[in-house]
């Protein structure tokens, strides 16, 4: 007879039987789903209206263009559909060409090479809030800036800046981080008035990071408008946000302007894409869908060359507005008989300085102008066309107009002595004055006059024209003059006119003009025992 077999140790043979089959699919299932995901990131930067090549017509940025990095681009989606093309900021101020259709010409040609994304650079706001809040609305890829807090009362177009944007490529969740620069506000005036409000980029961070990982992406992107220095400053944090959040899988900065073809910082790899439309940051990332996580990555910088073929669909889009520049561009102003010369030597001005001195006060009304050089470029002797004034005053600024007595303009003059025989040194137009550079500080400017030489009193305010980067405290490093512009007595005011236009009408208005070669500065060097 046979014994009878247990009910109970059958049943367990059976589910283990089951349960082997189950995990037997589900290992199969996950071998079958498992994959090396190859995801390409193409990033531009700092391109500064550089949509095409213009040997020799600017101070810098002459040697690239987007119509030529775009042929880079669309070569590279057709080898890797599963692409993302991104940009660190600064896109817009730069060139004539950009300049005339207020930035228009650039959302054109981002437009249409479908930019995923793109992070605010400073010089974006070079325009106004208004324009850019227009190019916001414009511009199809996402503006991003998760340390830009805009409040109800921004500008319109401002709504669009996100602090992240999630691309899905192939199966992966992709999250695109983006950030300014953290001294915006002491470049431009008026952001807190504005309900704009710029955090450091730690802060900005460490508040959005956990709503990303809630979303958990396969991939993590940082976009920064700051680039890497020896040392972060205020303006530039790469080194502390690349050690702190070790989590970005890539790092891409900007604003500095060179190239850095991927480099390890902490536990995070970092590039930068140069600047000016010269060439294309390349990426390319192997993702493991089974180790959760990038496995491998290469850093390829792929520069424009002279014979890059431009893109020729983009090239017909942008053609008539090129035109135009061009034609604004070789528009004769005027006529110099000898030229108006760069130096940096002295204390006082040289030609270039005292042209543009002299349009400012014609056009303002001011008394006095502290300002310098905005470029090492010189204007040569014979006819003065438009494109010879965009080397010597490159950037958009306008001009601000403050009442200051001769004390607070000493003081100011003083603490611009700190950078005597360097380029962010202004010297001061409309008055007489000694500057003794052995001196110790607080003693080097001396005997301020009215240019004719005869004294000024005390409590007479003069009216002060300044060029708005230092309205706006350059930077940071005019703190004293910062203050005193800021008291309720100086009667600040903001002026909206192109400080480029000033110039330009000062010639069309002076056609033939003839600049003083020497300044009402004398520099006094003080022996020892003196």
């Amino acid at each position: 007879m046979t014994d009878p077999v247990a009910p109970g140790p059958r049943r367990r043979t059976a589910r283990r039987m089951v349960v082997g089959g189950a995990l037997l699919l589900m290992l199969g299932s996950a071998q079958a789903s498992a994959r090396q995901v190859h995801l390409t990131l193409l990033n531009t930067t700092d391109l500064h209206g550089s949509i095409r090549r213009t040997p020799g017509v600017y101070v810098d940025h002459n040697d690239g263009a987007l119509l030529q990095c775009a042929t880079i681009i669309q070569k590279i989606r057709a080898e890797n559909p599963h692409t993302l093309l991104v940009d660190c900021g600064d896109v817009f101020q730069g060139t004539a060409d950009s300049f005339l259709t207020q930035g228009g010409i650039m959302v054109q040609a981002m437009n249409a090479l479908n930019y995923d994304a793109w992070a605010i650079g400073n010089h974006e706001f070079d325009w106004g809030l208004d324009r850019l809040g227009h190019l916001l609305r414009q511009m199809q890829a996402v503006p991003l800036a998760a340390n830009l807090v805009v409040g109800p009362r921004a500008p319109d177009g401002f709504e669009r800046v996100q602090p992240y944007v999630m691309r899905e490529v192939d199966g992966l969740k992709v999250a695109i981080v983006g950030l300014t620069t953290p001294n915006l506000p002491q470049w431009f005036r008026g952001l807190a008035d504005a309900d704009l409000q710029v955090l450091k980029s730690r802060r900005a961070l460490e508040q959005i990071l956990p709503q990303i990982r809630r979303e958990r992406p396969h991939i993590l992107v940082l976009l920064a408008h700051q680039g890497l220095m020896a040392r972060d400053d205020d303006a530039n944090q790469i080194k502390a946000i690349c050690r702190r959040f070790s989590e970005f899988d890539v790092v891409l900065g900007g604003h500095l302007h060179w190239v850095l073809a991927g480099a390890r910082i902490g536990r995070t790899d970092y590039a930068q894409a140069g600047s000016g439309g010269r060439g294309v940051m390349r990426v390319d990332m192997v993702y493991d869908t089974v180790k959760g996580a990038v496995i491998d990555k290469t850093f390829t910088y792929l520069p424009v060359a002279v014979d890059t073929p431009t893109d020729e669909d983009l090239a017909a889009l942008v053609a008539d507005d090129l035109a135009q520049a061009d034609r604004w561009l070789a528009t004769v102003l005027g006529h110099t008989p000898t030229a108006l010369k760069y130096s940096l030597a002295g204390a006082g001005l040289s030609p270039v300085q005292q042209l543009l001195c002299a349009a400012i006060a014609e056009s303002t009304g001011a008394e006095v102008v502290l300002h310098g050089v905005l470029s090492t470029k010189s204007i040569s002797a014979g006819e003065l066309r438009v494109a010879d004034i965009w080397p010597v005053v490159p950037y958009e600024n306008t001009i601000g107009c403050a009442w200051l007595t001769v004390a607070e303009i000493r003081a100011i003059m003083e603490e611009a002595a700190d950078y005597l025989g360097t380029k962010r040194y202004f010297g001061t137009w409309g008055l007489q004055y000694e500057v003794h550079p052995d001196a110790p500080r607080g003693h080097r400017i001396r005997r301020v006059r009215a240019v004719d030489g005869s004294p000024i009193h005390p409590k007479t305010r003069l009216k002060v024209a300044l060029n708005s980067y230092h309205v706006a405290g350059g930077g940071g490093r005019f703190p004293e003059m910062n203050r005193i512009l800021n008291r309720p007595p100086a009667r600040l005011q903001h002026g909206d006119v192109p400080m480029r236009q000033m110039v330009m009408d000062y010639i069309q208005a002076h056609p033939q003009l003839s600049m003083p070669a020497g300044t009402n500065a004398v520099v006094v060097r003080d022996g020892p025992g003196r």
